[in-house]
């Protein structure tokens, strides 16, 4: 009897277990993969009706301004593109924003996060080179292709060899092709021959460009009569500025890419008598940097993307300065322009797979957007994209002139 009942219980528990093993089974699904698996977690998003795009940017900080500027233009994208019908025959987009503070280890955990824990199919961010390098690394692991936006350096999306990172693209021009157009305006269109260059030690994006600038203007007949540096928290540049001074340039080269440390070095320059021309990069890109300057920067310039002097690119900014209640800032055209990418992607490939999106982003031939024109490069993911001067005139940087970086 004793057996009987021991083989009864035996059966009710492998029927129990079994009930819990087809209960538990939906549920483990989404759950987390592996770091170095990453197929897996985002699969069940490929076939989802909710199709999640991942962004990281600097949400907070110093330079939130910006990182919130691209959400918001991703945001609208997506809402646009939602209540248009979704994409592949009416899925929806949902995009999934993390902050990654505009810090290397920040941005790489937050992609993680999203790929692991949201099951993203693609991501936008960020706009720092000193992120996206090490989030490179990261794409290729986890197999899901990240967009940078203003991120210029060589080696976001090639590593120190030469190798492709192929699941890291971009939506700027590379900071050699930055760096030369500066250094051939400088020289060729302006005539300077003595120049000052200004870059922060250890940030890759200033010290990339600018050795570019330097290399450029150098190579036209020019000569660099200067060369100081800052470091990242520096918000006091006098010493570096009297020996500026005292080389007395024609321009100097200001590589920094904070706003209002821009503005503080131009009121320093000036309050110590340095009237020469200021230049700068990408990194001036800001509605408020004119303003915040009170006059300092009166005349000066910078290269960038060709953004709000394209009408649709400017009437956007408006529609997002309005809704969101800040400044027009550029990065809200990277935001939108990235959405429309993965859509366009995904629409091509017929499906949202990570790797499908991939390929399909690899073979993008021309890319209109709000930014410009991107016309890509599938050996080295770099689209080649026109540059445009900037002129600062009272509180606000005016559009100039479209430039190429061989002239």
């Amino acid at each position: 009897m004793k057996k009987i009942l021991a083989l009864v219980l035996a059966m009710i528990m492998v029927f129990a277990l079994a009930a819990c093993g087809q209960q538990a089974a939906p549920a483990a699904a989404p759950a987390a993969a592996p770091a170095g698996d990453a197929a897996p977690a985002a699969a069940p998003a490929a076939e989802a009706e909710v199709i999640k795009i991942g962004y990281v940017s600097d949400l907070t900080g110093g330079t939130a301004l910006w990182g919130n500027a691209g959400k918001y233009g991703a945001e609208m994208a997506v809402e646009e593109i939602n209540a248009a019908g979704g994409v592949l025959g009416g899925k929806k987009l949902e995009l999934v924003a993390m902050d990654g503070k505009g810090e290397a280890a920040d941005s790489v955990n937050a992609l993680r996060k999203l790929i692991t824990d949201e099951g993203i199919v693609a991501e936008i961010g960020t706009n720092f080179s000193s992120c996206n390098i090490p989030m490179a690394a990261v794409a290729d692991e986890m197999k899901v292709p990240i967009i940078g936006t203003a991120a210029s350096n060589e080696l976001v999306t090639v590593d120190e060899n030469g190798n492709l990172h192929p699941y890291s693209f971009r939506m700027c021009f590379i900071d050699s092709y930055l760096g030369t157009v500066m250094g051939n305006y400088a020289t060729k269109n302006l005539g300077f021959t003595k120049a000052a260059l200004f870059t922060v030690a250890g940030n890759t994006n200033s010290e990339s460009v600018g050795a570019f600038v330097k290399d450029a203007f150098i190579a036209n007949g020019g000569e660099i009569v200067s060369e100081e540096q800052c470091q990242e928290a520096d918000v006091d540049f006098r010493a570096q500025l009297a020996n500026i001074k005292k080389a007395d340039p024609e321009v100097i080269f200001v590589m920094m890419n904070d706003y209002a440390k821009n503005a503080t070095f131009a009121k320093q320059a000036r309050e110590m008598g340095i009237d020469c021309l200021l230049m700068g990069h990408d990194g001036w890109d800001s509605q408020q940097l004119a303003a915040e300057a009170q006059g300092a920067l009166e005349g000066c310039k910078y290269v960038s993307r060709i953004g709000f002097s394209k009408p649709e690119a400017k009437e956007f900014g408006e529609k997002v300065a309005a809704k969101y209640n800040i400044g027009m800032e550029a990065e809200c055209l990277f935001g939108w322009d990235g959405v429309h990418w993965v859509v366009d992607a995904i629409e091509r490939a017929g499906s949202a797979d990570p790797t499908a999106i991939r390929d399909a982003l690899e073979s993008t031939d021309v890319f209109e957007g709000l930014i410009g024109t991107l016309v890509m490069d599938p050996a080295t993911h770099n689209p080649a994209m026109a540059c445009a001067i900037y002129e600062c005139h009272g509180d606000a940087f005016e559009y100039l002139e479209t430039v190429e970086a061989v002239q």
